[in-house]
């Protein structure tokens, strides 16, 4: 065929290409959630567990506010259940368990044939995730809008498309920094057997630097400008400011760019600890 003989650099070539790799990434999203569906009870079962939970912070709060509290830190009774609801729906967005995954790949040595394969383990291992997150994405996020459609009277609607489009973003890059967090944790694994405990440490502190227990403007502000400059405000607190129209757009737009700092700085360790942990996986010979 002609194209065989030509520049392998040329369009088709790489359409070629391109359709190759898209085929083998959709080959692999299928897998998975063919896998999910054999565990479909387990993950709607663990979604029912997770809106129950929601639902006793809103009773929480409920009890609270019967006091006759008004207001609580700049929070009226509609905005803090607003600010539960739409930070757990954010939160079910970008969280994910790769760290499992992973962790097991190195302790089961089944890392090796990967190893070998033409797709590299990392762009593999993190289709693979998004393929496995997606089934249990979309059960979480029909229980978290039915939520919302129970106590849509008191539900905070924002249809500004700005703040949306702001949103949208900050959740996307929260996104890869939590897939990337999880895959960093889950390379421990080169050096100790359980990450379980690293994780779940990890999951706390995020969790509290998140505003995932309360919003941390209940807090002193030294500890929210701290947060600020940390990553974890952007996976619940921030995204969440903004959509109560508690926070500027300019206030998020700077949040991004803090975002991509961390996720950069990320990428760069696990870069390091990749390469060092290989140097130790391939010296116990597996």
């Amino acid at each position: 065929m002609v194209y065989k003989n030509s520049n392998p650099l040329s369009p088709l070539w790489k359409g070629d290409l391109a359709n190759s790799i898209m085929q083998k990434y959709l080959t692999i999203i299928k897998i998975t959630w063919q896998r999910a569906l054999t565990y479909r009870f387990s993950v709607f079962s663990y979604r029912m567990g997770e809106m129950i939970e929601n639902l006793v912070l809103i009773l929480m709060w409920s009890v609270v506010y019967a006091d006759g509290q008004q207001s609580i830190k700049g929070y009226d009774f509609n905005e803090m259940i607003t600010y539960v609801l739409m930070g757990n729906l954010i939160n079910v967005i970008v969280r994910n368990w790769l760290y499992n995954v992973v962790s097991n790949d190195i302790k089961n040595g089944t890392l090796s044939q990967f190893l070998v394969k033409p797709i590299e383990y990392f762009r593999y291992i993190i289709i693979r995730e998004i393929g496995r997150i997606s089934f249990a994405f979309v059960i979480s996020v029909a229980t978290n809008l039915t939520l919302i459609l129970l106590f849509y009277k008191i539900f905070y609607f924002n249809d500004d498309i700005l703040d949306l489009l702001v949103i949208f973003l900050i959740i996307v890059f929260a996104f890869i920094f939590e897939l990337l967090l999880s895959y960093l944790i889950g390379l421990i694994a080169f050096w100790i057997d359980e990450v379980d405990g690293v994780f779940l440490t990890i999951d706390r502190i995020k969790k509290f630097f998140s505003g995932g227990y309360f919003p941390i403007t209940l807090l002193p502000v030294v500890f929210v400008k701290i947060s600020f400059l940390l990553p974890f405000a952007y996976s619940y607190f921030i995204p969440t400011q903004i959509y109560l129209k508690k926070m500027d757009l300019m206030t998020g737009v700077k949040g991004i760019g803090v975002q991509l700092i961390w996720i950069a700085l990320l990428y760069l360790i696990i870069s390091i600890v990749w390469r060092r942990g290989m140097k130790k996986y391939e010296g116990v010979g597996i």
